[in-house]
């Protein structure tokens, strides 16, 4: 008894030895190894992986090498794997169920006996045997030990468990040295499921560190200034950081809660310059102290319907498509705060909260076409209980955007948005574009306290070939007052455009060289605002920037920022910022 399983032992591992000790004890990595390698190499490997398949529940591109059109919001979670270490299928009862094993093959009934007679030889976690793959003289030993547990006087004579026991001799040193890694393994397994921070919470965090500085330029006036011109601006290089903590929680695989914090000290160039067309698209101030800052929850509904909620700095840009894939991040993406999508989008602004929705509509994945309906409210001043006139505080009754957008995939390389958004009590520049005077697009019409607006904007993305993405869009909005005014009711309107290049793996794979011109947000007409300066669109803003990628975690964007005619004013000089940003992800 005992030669005939030595004999079908030898018969199931004698081509290469291709029986992998995870077959039968369901202890090793399923990984090549050759015959070579130590046992301490071979156990330590396996931790590494075990220990390296644990990812964050939220999947996020570090680098992203080419617009990814399909994307219609940042990425639902996959479901996080276990810390388990079990590598195969659980034994099978039958040859048949090994989808490899055909009855044609030399070593079939070899294997036949061993799993459905003694039941110790096991299967890969996809069902097969691969009788073909190397073995080494551990995983022999590995397949004979499991068949030994198996053995008993009911299956052997005294001579057959003599043969067995020389057999096991044979092997001793290499199934000691098997059986103390395991056990070491498991040890250390449960050492680290025990000692980790959570089993359903992940840490993402960035660092941004920047040089920049402003080339030349004055400071920005408006049209009816006196002087007309402002003075010339004076001031030095600097090094800002800023620092993110993201704590991603999923609950079940397919939800993010997150809770981020971040310190910084970044400047505002807006303050610096007099325009926000000068601002950085990832400038942020918290005095070096970290502070809340994104605070949400995001969850599929039903295989065609998507729910965010955000409770705090919530912007729609964080929840719908904005069209623009390849420089709208402020770590990787565009350096100037207007170059990464349509100011729209930053309607809610401040502490706000509020929920979106996106509905599929229509999808074609074979085709890669698809119809997307999302719909956002946001309140800036959420928080606030306390209510005024004109009343601007409070989740309901105070200031909000809702937005509806449709977006609509033709074909597989192009994508269309169409966004309407309703806003009272808001600005309609979004921290960008002219400002700091009365007839400004960040005041049309002397308070926004007591403004609403409707505002719409067309944003595209195309991708003629794999390796150059075109995308821009247009944004307009219609000022008015409706509350507290006597006489003609105070109106303008407000226009910006922006076109953006980018060409990914240009010389070396997850680079990007971008383009970006447009003229940010102005009036282009005000009726009855006293002391606003006849409307002018003629600022301009060009930015070029190139993304050199370290490694998959460290990147460096050098870029220029250009704004011509700044607040809509051509005395002013042309200011020139220049900076340097580098970006580390982990």
């Amino acid at each position: 008894m005992a030669r005939s399983i030595a004999v079908w032992l030898g018969l199931a591992l004698a081509p290469a030895w291709g029986m992998s000790a995870a077959l039968a004890a369901n202890q090793l990595q399923d990984t090549p190894h050759t015959s070579d390698v130590s046992a301490s190499r071979f156990l330590d490997d396996d931790l590494q992986q075990v220990t390296h398949s644990v990812k964050s529940p939220l999947q996020v591109a570090q680098v992203p090498t080419v617009a990814d059109l399909e994307a219609q919001a940042p990425g639902l979670p996959a479901p996080a794997p276990s810390l388990g270490i079990q590598r195969t299928m659980p034994q099978v009862t039958s040859v048949n169920q090994l989808s490899d094993v055909r009855p044609t093959d030399w070593a079939y009934q070899a294997l036949a006996s061993l799993v459905e007679k003694y039941g110790c030889i096991a299967g890969y976690p996809d069902g097969t045997f691969r009788g073909n793959r190397a073995a080494t003289r551990f995983e022999m030993a590995a397949a004979l030990n499991a068949c030994l547990d198996v053995m008993s006087d009911r299956f052997a004579s005294k001579e057959d468990l003599a043969t067995l026991q020389r057999l096991a001799e044979e092997f001793s040193s290499e199934l000691a040295v098997i059986k103390g890694r395991v056990t070491n393994l498991e040890g250390r397994v449960a050492n680290l499921e025990a000692t980790q921070f959570s089993t359903t919470t992940k840490l993402r965090a960035s660092a941004i560190f920047s040089v920049s500085n402003v080339l030349t330029g004055t400071r920005a006036v408006a049209a009816n200034a006196v002087p007309n011109r402002g003075p010339t601006i004076e001031d030095n290089p600097v090094a800002t950081y800023r620092a993110r903590l993201n704590f991603d929680t999923s609950f079940y695989g397919k939800d993010v809660l997150r809770v981020r914090i971040q310190a910084a000290n970044m400047p505002n160039y807006g303050t610096v310059t007099g325009t926000n067309m000068a601002r950085l698209s990832y400038d942020t101030n918290t005095g070096g102290q970290f502070t809340i800052d994104d605070l949400y929850y995001r969850t599929p509904l039903t295989n065609r319907l998507f729910l965010a909620f955000d409770a705090s700095a919530g912007n729609f840009d964080k929840n719908v498509f904005t069209f623009n894939p390849l420089l709208q991040s402020d770590e990787t993406g565009a350096i100037s705060r207007f170059g990464r999508f349509n100011p729209l989008y930053r309607f809610g602004g401040g502490n706000s909260a509020g929920l979106t929705l996106r509905y599929t509509l229509l999808e074609n994945k074979e085709q890669g076409t698809r119809l997307v309906l999302n719909l956002g409210y946001q309140a800036p001043n959420a928080n606030n209980p306390n209510r005024n006139t004109p009343n601007t505080n409070g989740l309901i009754g105070g200031a909000y955007a809702a937005l509806a957008q449709l977006d609509w995939q033709p074909v597989k390389n192009l994508a269309l948005g169409f966004t309407y958004v309703r806003s009272f009590g808001t600005s309609v520049a979004g921290g960008t574009g002219s400002n700091g005077f009365i007839g400004s697009a960040d005041n049309p019409i002397g308070s926004n306290a007591n403004a609403a607006a409707d505002n719409f904007g067309f944003q595209f993305t195309y991708r003629p070939i794999q390796k150059f993405n075109i995308a821009g869009w247009v944004g307009y909005s219609n000022v008015y007052q409706v509350q507290g005014f006597t006489g003609p009711r105070r109106e303008a309107e407000v226009l910006n455009w922006a076109a953006t290049f980018a060409v990914p793996d240009i010389w070396r794979k997850g680079d990007v060289l971008g383009l970006i011109v447009g003229q940010p947000p102005q009036t282009i007409s005000v009726r009855n605002v006293a002391g606003a300066p006849g409307a002018t669109f003629n600022s301009y803003h060009i930015e070029g920037l190139y993304r050199i990628p370290i490694s998959r975690n460290i990147s460096i964007t050098p870029g220029l920022i250009a704004v011509v005619n700044s607040n809509s004013n051509s005395n002013n000089a042309p200011l020139l910022l220049g900076v340097v940003r580098t970006t580390f992800s982990f």
